[in-house]
């Protein structure tokens, strides 16, 4: 399920963003931090935290079989979305490139980002049948046109099945294409009427889709589906150079878990219906039927999204050492846990009797929080030097062609 300029990526010059405090930006969505800048993008990482524990939590309580929590890891997915356009855009603010320089430099960086690991991913699932879900039994082949559409990250364009946990990675590639442009339409128009512009249109374009599609069932299949969560993340980055920030920091953590909450609450209403807060008539429902009209599963998102978008400009730093700390780590590592967190469930719930569900769940995350750090240092951190200096020299042979 998730999306910037590694802290290896990251010029030596300070930024050139109204805002000061927003410096450097990891590769996929998390915050690098400078040595004396520690607390100056705390809520970046937090809100990368809660979206990659989010996921996380999704997945173990689902292998655990624990019910209660609904679609929570969905919501994670959504702020990845808005965290990773919000971080890019401040990454190539700091590129000080235009035209064909910044979309060779930005595309290359993010293909050598994502593509390492999500297909190192690929290939463990298939070659050792991992399935989407505890207890499912092993994956079935999915054949080779689908097999060859999640290595490109193309399965929302085949219409193939996707290796379940990397199905927002289409989303994200394909949105890089069109974040460039972007950058360049509002640092010329930096007005925030105009950001809110583009973020209505692209709400309106993604409606239109739905509508010429005839409504129909398959939405993740939709082009611009997530269009409008990616723009929340645009406009928060056009917000954050115009606004004051003067809400205090932990009133952000206050309105994450209020967030968290509110989804929980909407997704019981999409599928029980005003039911689901009468405990006297609410009985588990098992048809994956929804009570509402599809099309508000799409509205759901992009009102959460805006919301998110919207309000982490208003909040100042959090300053709490220890999360702080703690937050950095795992925003730093959260791709591999993404990418790496649904195999070791497998290993710990299905192939391996350890114990109770605590134990499991403990080894489970000590486990995820290992291999991540592995691929990190082993895979991620090198992929993104070599597309350093791959995109450099591109760049440079372009100069003087």
């Amino acid at each position: 399920m998730q999306s910037i300029l590694d802290h290896s990526e990251a010029n030596t010059d300070r930024a050139r963003e109204p805002s000061p405090v927003f410096r450097l930006a990891h590769p996929h969505g998390s915050v690098e931090n400078s040595r004396n800048d520690s607390r100056d993008l705390a809520n970046f990482n937090f809100l990368r935290t809660v979206a990659v524990s989010l996921v996380f939590v999704d997945h173990l309580t689902a292998a655990a079989d624990i019910r209660g929590l609904g679609a929570i890891g969905r919501l994670g997915v959504l702020i990845f979305f808005v965290h990773t356009s919000l971080v890019l855009m401040l990454s190539m603010g700091r590129l000080r490139l235009t035209g064909f320089r910044l979309y060779c430099i930005f595309l290359a960086r993010r293909v050598f980002r994502i593509y390492p690991l999500s297909i190192l991913a690929v290939l463990a699932v298939v070659i050792f049948r991992i399935p989407a879900v505890s207890g499912a039994g092993g994956l079935d082949w999915i054949g080779w046109p689908a097999f060859f559409s999640n290595i490109f990250l193309t399965q929302n364009l085949t219409h193939s099945k996707s290796i379940d946990f990397l199905w927002s990675l289409p989303f994200e590639m394909q949105m890089y294409l069109v974040l460039p442009a972007l950058f360049l339409l509002l640092s010329r128009f930096p007005s925030l009427k105009v950001a809110a512009l583009v973020l209505l249109l692209g709400t309106a374009i993604a409606s239109a889709e739905w509508d010429l599609q005839g409504g129909t069932a398959g939405i993740d299949f939709l082009l611009a589906r997530y269009a409008p969560c990616f723009l929340a993340g645009v406009f928060a980055w056009r917000m954050m150079a115009l606004k004051s920030r003067s809400l205090p920091g932990p009133l952000w953590i206050l309105f994450l878990f209020v967030l968290v909450v509110a989804y929980r609450l909407v997704d019981a209403l999409r599928v029980y219906g005003p039911s689901a807060f009468d405990p006297h008539h609410l009985e588990v429902r098992i048809d994956h039927g929804i009570w509402w009209p599809p099309f508000l599963d799409l509205a759901r998102d992009w009102i959460f999204c805006a919301a998110t978008g919207v309000a982490l400009p208003l909040f100042r730093e959090i300053r709490i050492g220890w999360l702080n700390g703690l937050s950095h780590k795992v925003a730093l590592y959260s791709y591999g846990i993404y990418a790496a967190h649904v195999p070791v469930l497998w290993v710990c719930f299905d192939l391996l009797h350890i114990g109770s569900l605590i134990v499991k769940g403990v080894i489970s995350i000590a486990l995820t929080a290992a291999l991540a750090i592995l691929l990190y240092h082993f895979v991620e951190h090198p992929a993104i030097e070599f597309g350093k200096r791959f995109s450099s020299n591109l760049v440079g042979r372009a100069a003087f062609s």
